[in-house]
């Protein structure tokens, strides 16, 4: 059975966007990316972010908190995803993607009424 891989590929200013929005939305400050001091991001292992700001506050991200930023980011910008697709985040040099892998192999097969044409 086929399965789908796609990857959306984030800007750094994209990615810091859904990062402060999601801060919002979980009931913190809405900061500016002109308040950004310092981001840290781990490349390696926990896939964990922290940014500092100019009120020298710092806030950690999860890579759970990451997928799910990036997710409200999708949902927001009317971007479409699958919705039980597995997600993950994936650093690199210039930004951040989101890698999408949908497998369909554990759906069982529905038989389809056909019926032979009689002519």
């Amino acid at each position: 059975m086929p399965h789908e891989k796609r990857e959306i590929v984030f800007s750094m200013n994209e990615f810091l966007e859904a990062l402060m929005r999601y801060n919002e939305m979980r009931g913190g400050i809405r900061y500016r990316a002109p308040q950004i001091r310092a981001v840290g991001v781990d490349k390696t292992g926990s896939g964990s972010t922290e940014l500092t700001f100019d009120d020298e506050e710092t806030i950690s991200f999860t890579e759970t908190d990451i997928v799910a930023s990036l997710i409200a980011y999708c949902i927001e910008n009317k971007v479409p995803l699958p919705a039980r697709a597995g997600k993950r985040v994936v650093v690199t040099d210039t930004g951040v993607e989101l890698a999408i892998e949908s497998k369909t192999d554990w759906v069982q097969p529905v038989p389809l009424p056909i019926s032979e044409i009689r002519r």
